[in-house]
């Protein structure tokens, strides 16, 4: 276990209630570990009932052992103190807390005790960047009845008039016929590799082609002739549907597949921040890619987790960068927070860069960053006076 709680419970005294008689009443002590999280900024809530005390917020001293967070003393003929107790972590952090198993992966992984494939559905997400298009499109691999529920609009996507193909087709089989794409919608999104980087490690998975003449016996083998009307199907083919996604990066795409499994999702720094990209278990994508998406499908709480590490990640170092971008003026929410960032620690050098973006977006170069320049400068004068 990373923390725990326990409790003390003892006879504390013998009281004399309202009606003169003698009771005997008990203590309970409830202490926490925080044990392997003892450097995290944790917080603990402690909610109680029957009694009911004040609820509150304790910030426990680090680096020590098991805290006392409580004592009550009841009567033995009163109610037991009923407590409930909550530990929060910020998003940052990274931690990847245990979560039961949903009743819709129990029931898919049940079906597959029967035979039934575990996916159903092919998606084609673009992963390069080209110099007027994106390019490149990679296949993900789910299963609908996993992806269906968690918002109106995810579950519009999935309906059978987004897919590429209105009939059912050999997933395996399928390639898709749409190599780029001219309309990506976001020309800064970092989950894109450029046309010119190495070619993803993922395409060495993927088995090459044969060459003309050289055949494949195994794979000719699996090909069956079915009626005249009909496809070549393989026996044993996995059957769906497939659909391609013309506004959302690979990696981004990969990520919220991800975490509608797992409730996970690993973000990288800013590309501002010029970190490098730590190790993790699981995919990973950058937080403004995830945001846009989350918020284009209605996923409240995977945007709301998106905007925490965006939050967690401005300094003011990074900050002009940000504020300043065509991301940050399409979204008001990201918008406000990053204004009210720049000007609660504005100093001489966000002043500096303040005259310069200013002279650009006077030149023209940056017209969709004036709305956001007049808010900043709106904030600075509230602040002077």
């Amino acid at each position: 276990m990373a923390f725990c709680f326990y409790r003390d419970c003892a006879i504390a005294a013998t009281v004399v209630d309202d009606a003169g008689n003698n009771v005997e009443s008990f203590q309970v002590q409830l202490h926490f570990d925080a044990h392997l999280i003892r450097s995290a900024p944790y917080v603990v809530n402690l909610i109680s009932s029957n009694p009911a005390p004040p609820n509150f917020r304790l910030d426990l001293p680090r680096n020590e052992g098991a805290q006392l967070l409580a004592s009550y003393v009841y009567a033995s003929t009163a109610p037991q103190p009923l407590l409930s107790i909550t530990v929060t972590f910020p998003t940052s952090l990274g931690l990847s807390l245990p979560h039961p198993l949903e009743s819709r992966m129990e029931t898919v992984l049940e079906e597959t005790l029967s035979g039934q494939e575990l996916v159903d559905i092919k998606f084609y997400a673009f992963s390069r960047r080209g110099t007027e298009c994106v390019t490149h499109p990679l296949p993900l691999y789910a299963r609908r009845d996993l992806l269906r529920g968690f918002s109106d609009d995810l579950d519009a996507l999935l309906t059978q008039q987004g897919f590429a193909e209105s009939t059912v087709v050999d997933l395996d089989s399928y390639e898709s016929k749409e190599r780029s794409f001219d309309d990506f919608g976001y020309d800064s999104d970092s989950d894109l590799d450029s046309e010119e980087a190495e070619e993803d490690a993922r395409m060495a998975a993927i088995e090459p082609t044969p060459q003309e003449g050289e055949g494949n016996a195994a794979q000719d083998a699996k090909l069956q002739v079915v009626p005249a009307s009909g496809p070549l199907v393989r026996q044993g083919a996995r059957m769906g549907r497939v659909f391609v996604l013309k506004d959302t990066a690979y990696k981004t795409w990969k990520a919220l597949l991800y975490y509608l499994y797992t409730r996970r999702i690993n973000f990288r720094p800013l590309k501002s921040e010029g970190l490098q990209e730590e190790t993790c278990r699981g995919p990973v994508c950058s937080p403004k890619s995830m945001y846009r998406l989350a918020d284009k499908l209605g996923l409240e709480e995977l945007r709301g987790l998106a905007l925490e590490s965006i939050s967690s990640r401005l300094s003011e170092h990074n900050i002009l960068q940000e504020v300043f971008s065509s991301f940050t003026s399409t979204y008001p929410v990201i918008q406000e927070l990053e204004v009210r960032f720049l000007t609660s620690n504005f100093s001489e050098k966000a002043s500096e860069g303040l005259k310069e973006m200013t002279e650009k977006i006077c030149q023209g170069e940056k017209p969709y960053c004036a709305e956001t320049l007049f808010k900043i400068l709106h904030e600075l004068s509230g602040k002077s006076k």
